[in-house]
């Protein structure tokens, strides 16, 4: 046999055998391993079947979406659907949204990121869901996106209103997703959003030739290479060992105080429709984990799982610092949740809410609005 023939023989049977050994030891696949036991530590032996199929659902590619860029898919499943106006359904095993907006003096609309949205969380577990339960009433219609923040809820809610009449209420969920990390890196205007990266492969459609479209093939198959997955893996732990998972930054106050002032901002433009379109406008500051300590209830996450805390919320306590010195700011809050805190688990991970939380929340909204 030709010996470039058993060369070439010899390198695929090696190069497989690596391959297939390297998986194990990718980040993939020890999450695999350890998914359903940490499935079933949030949410029960019992229960976290049902769950499995909403962390199915809950990422899901975006629809496009003038000015906001995008909004969350059609789409439903036992546990977790959404509406054609991109909202968030407040019961389960539904093959139709209740809840579609026709506003009007019977509706509430609540508006924010993936904590408002409900990620982990059941249709009928979500802060709306609850709250819909206190008002027997009036609809709750749940507008909150997975990633948006203050400008993006503030359009969203300018948009309907130029089909739709006012709502009787309209609640702005804000905080958390204004200060994410890459609102440190693109601070100025226009400014960046957690899907501005990711533009050109979730919305944009552009035609490309069949060799650039050869070439991006040959890339995702090398890149779905087991080898090449555990190579990154290392590689990326090699800079968040640098420290760079703090993102230094030149002049932070700076920084600090612009994003700020964009919350401010939008919180003013929300207050200023109130008289004109006689809606009650609520802006809340949401609640955050701003200590070590408010994770001390959580059934998942322990020392080992709060072990990058710090470097996640750095630039947040040195926000809220002067978010409290901030006059002109806390004027246009209607409600600050912030320090709001129960005895049960509060976080199902660093950022989303519990059912039992989500339930607390929806009660200080309650009875702040009565």
């Amino acid at each position: 046999m030709n010996k470039f023939l058993i060369f070439i023989i010899v390198f695929l049977v090696l190069f497989g055998a690596s391959n297939k050994l390297a998986k194990k030891y990718t980040e993939s696949a020890i999450n695999e391993v350890n998914y359903k036991e940490n499935i079933s530590k949030i949410y029960g032996e019992k229960d976290y079947k049902d769950y499995l199929e909403v962390l199915k659902f809950q990422i899901f590619p975006s629809k496009y979406s003038p000015f906001t860029e995008a909004l969350e898919t059609e789409r439903y499943s036992e546990f977790l659907s959404v509406g054609s106006y991109s909202n968030r359904c407040n019961y389960n095993k539904i093959n139709l949204c209740k809840q579609i907006p026709q506003g009007g003096e019977n509706e509430i609309w609540i508006f924010g990121g993936s904590e408002i949205f409900g990620y982990g969380l059941k249709n009928d577990e979500t802060i709306a869901a609850h709250l819909e339960k206190l008002f027997v009433k009036k609809k709750v219609i749940n507008f909150g996106q997975g990633f948006f923040y203050s400008t993006q809820n503030r359009i969203l809610f300018q948009n309907l209103l130029t089909f739709l009449p006012p709502p009787k209420i309209a609640i702005f969920m804000e905080g958390f997703n204004d200060f994410k990390k890459e609102h440190f890196l693109e601070n100025k205007f226009p400014g960046i959003t957690s899907l501005t990266k990711n533009y050109e492969t979730l919305i944009k459609k552009k035609k490309i030739s069949k060799y650039l479209s050869f070439k991006i093939w040959i890339s995702n198959q090398f890149n779905r290479l087991n080898i090449v997955k555990l190579y990154k893996e290392k590689k990326r732990k090699k800079i968040i060992n640098k420290d760079e998972a703090n993102i230094v930054v030149q002049d932070p106050d700076k920084i600090y105080n612009r994003l700020i002032d964009r919350l401010k901002i939008n919180l003013k433009i929300n207050k200023s429709l109130e008289h004109e379109f006689n809606t009650k406008i609520i802006n809340v500051l949401e609640p955050i984990a701003l200590s070590f300590d408010d994770y001390s209830n959580s059934e998942i996450l322990d020392s080992e799982s709060l072990e990058h805390y710090n470097s996640e919320f750095f630039h947040y306590k040195n926000i809220y610092k002067l978010i409290k010195k901030n006059k002109t700011l806390i004027s246009y809050i209607d409600l600050n949740l912030l320090n709001l805190r129960i005895k049960d688990e509060m976080f199902m991970d660093y950022v989303h809410y519990t059912n039992k939380f989500s339930k607390a929340i929806a009660l200080s909204l309650y009875n702040s609005l009565n």
